[in-house]
C-alpha cells in the first residue's frame, strides 16, 4: 500500500509539473505553482535521475541472484542434425538423421551454488542500501536547496523594506531641505543610502533566482518552470533545544541506521563469502543426465536412450584456487578496514552534526536579540531624525545595523532548520 501510495504521488506531482510547464509556454506568469517541502521530496525522489539509475543497477542485481539460482533447476536441449556419406567415389550416398532430448540435472556441488546464490543476494543488499544512501543524499539537498530558498526570499523581502526606507528617508531630507531645514548634504547622503538599497534589492533578485534553479537541480527538475514555497510553519517562534539528541545517542543511531555504512557490513559478509565461494572452487560436480534420440535414414527413424551420472573434478589447476584463496583472503581484510574505516567517518559526521544544530540554535536566539535592539534603535533614530534632532549618519547607521540583523535573524533561523536536515542526515534517518 505504502509503495502504490508514493507511486500515485509521483503521477501527481509529474502531472503538476508537467501542466505548469505547459502553463508557462502558454503565457501565463510563472511562479504559479506552489510546492511544499514535501511535494519537492516526492517530486525529487520520484524522477531523479540518480536514483532512476540506482533502480535500474538494483533490478539488474536481482536478476543475477536468477542466473545464479538458475543452475540448481535442470536443463533440457534438444538437438538434430542431417549428414550424408557415400562408400565410394561413384556409389550412392546415403543420408542420415540423428535427433535427441538431454535432461541434465546438478545433484550437488559440495555447496559452491549455494555459495554463489548467497553472494548474488547479497549483492541486492548491497544495491538495496546503496539506493537508500542516494536516496538519502537527494532528500537532505533538496530540504538544504529548499531552505536556502526560502532565505533567498526573506532576504529580498528584506532588501525591499530597506529600500522603502531609505526611500521615505530621502523624501524626508527633500521636504526639510526646501524649507531649510537641513543642507544639500542630508538629500545627498539619502540619495547614495537609496542607490545602494537599489543595489543590494538587484542582487537579492539575483540570489532567488540562482536559490530556484539550485533547488531545481536538487530535484531532478532542471527545465521544469519557476514555482513558489511555502515556509515551514512555526518555525520562527520555536525555541526549543530538546529535539537535539545527545552525542552518544546520535552515535548510536547513526551506527544502526546510516545505509552507507550498512552497505560497508554488507560488503564484508560479502567479503567472507567469496572466500568461502574460492574454497569451493575446485570441488567435485556430480550431475545426473539422461538422453533420448532417434533417427537413421529417416527422421523417425530407430531410438535410443541412455541415462547416467557424471562427477568431474580437477586434479590440478596449477595453483588457481590456492591463489583465488589468498586473493579473496585480502579481499576480506580489506573490507574489515574500510569498514571501521568508515565507521569512523560516522562517529564524526555525527559529532559534527550534534555540535552544529547545537550551535545554530543558539544562534537564533543571539540574532533575534540583535533584530530586537536594532528595531528599537532604528525607531529611535527616524524619530529623532523626523523631529529635527537626528543627523543622516545616524539614520543610515540604524537602518543598516537594522537590515543587517534581520537578514542575519532569517540566516539563523534557516541555517538551524539546515543543521537539524543535516543532523537527520547524519543519523541516517532521512531516507523515505
Amino acid at each position: 500500500m505504502l509503495t502504490m501510495k508514493r507511486f500515485l504521488q509521483s503521477i501527481c506531482f509529474l502531472i503538476l509539473f508537467s501542466l505548469g510547464a505547459a502553463a508557462y509556454a502558454s503565457g501565463a506568469p510563472p511562479g504559479s505553482i506552489v510546492l511544499t517541502l514535501e511535494d519537492c521530496i516526492n517530486t525529487a525522489i520520484s524522477g531523479h535521475p540518480d536514483l532512476a539509475a540506482g533502480r535500474s543497477d538494483l533490478e539488474a542485481s536481482e536478476a543475477r541472484v536468477g542466473q545464479a539460482q538458475s543452475s540448481r533447476y535442470p536443463s533440457l536441449g534438444f538437438s538434430t542434425g542431417f549428414s550424408e556419406r557415400s562408400s565410394g567415389g561413384t556409389g550412392p550416398s546415403e543420408g542420415s538423421w540423428s535427433n535427441g532430448i538431454t535432461l541434465s540435472q546438478l545433484v550437488t556441488d559440495w555447496g559452491r551454488t549455494h555459495a554463489t546464490v548467497r553472494r548474488s543476494l547479497l549483492d541486492v543488499d548491497s544495491r538495496t542500501l546503496a539506493l537508500e544512501a542516494k536516496q538519502s543524499d537527494v532528500v537532505f539537498e533538496v530540504t538544504r536547496a529548499y531552505f536556502q530558498l526560502l532565505r533567498s526570499v526573506k532576504d529580498l523581502e528584506v532588501a525591499e523594506e530597506t529600500l522603502a526606507l531609505n526611500e521615505v528617508r530621502l523624501e524626508q531630507a527633500e521636504a526639510f531641505f526646501k524649507v531649510g531645514k537641513v543642507s544639500k548634504y542630508d538629500v545627498t547622503a539619502a540619495q547614495v543610502s537609496k542607490s545602494n538599497a537599489d543595489l543590494a534589492l538587484i542582487r537579492a533578485r539575483t540570489s532567488r533566482k540562482e536559490a530556484m534553479t539550485a533547488l531545481k537541480a536538487a530535484m531532478g527538475q532542471a527545465g521544469a518552470p519557476d514555482f513558489r514555497v511555502v515556509d515551514v510553519e512555526g518555525h520562527e517562534t520555536d525555541v526549543r533545544d530538546d529535539d537535539v539528541p545527545s552525542l552518544d545517542e546520535a552515535i548510536g543511531i547513526a551506527l544502526e541506521n546510516r545505509p552507507d555504512l550498512l552497505a560497508y557490513q554488507v560488503a564484508l559478509r560479502s567479503a567472507e563469502t567469496s572466500v568461502t565461494l574460492a574454497r569451493l572452487d575446485n570441488v567435485p560436480q556430480l550431475h545426473l543426465s539422461g538422453n533420448y534420440g532417434w533417427g537413421n535414414s529417416g527422421f523417425w527413424g530407430g531410438d535410443s536412450w541412455r541415462a547416467g551420472l557424471t562427477l568431474s573434478f580437477s586434479l590440478y589447476d596449477g595453483g588457481l584456487q590456492r591463489e583465488k584463496t589468498r586473493e579473496a583472503m585480502a579481499g576480506l581484510d580489506g573490507a574489515e578496514a574500510r569498514l571501521e574505516a568508515y565507521r569512523q567517518i560516522v562517529v564524526s559526521d555525527v559529532t559534527q552534526a550534534v555540535l552544529a544544530a547545537s550551535d545554530a540554535s543558539e544562534a537564533v536566539s543571539a540574532a533575534s536579540e540583535g533584530l530586537r535592539m536594532a528595531t528599537e534603535n532604528l525607531e529611535i533614530a527616524t524619530g529623532r531624525y523626523r523631529v529635527g534632532v537626528g543627523s543622516p549618519l545616524e539614520v543610515s547607521d540604524a537602518t543598516r545595523n537594522y537590515t543587517e540583523a534581520k537578514a542575519a535573524w532569517y540566516a539563523a533561523l534557516y541555517d538551524r532548520l539546515t543543521a537539524r536536515a543535516a543532523l537527520k542526515k547524519a543519523m541516517g534517518v532521512t531516507a523515505r
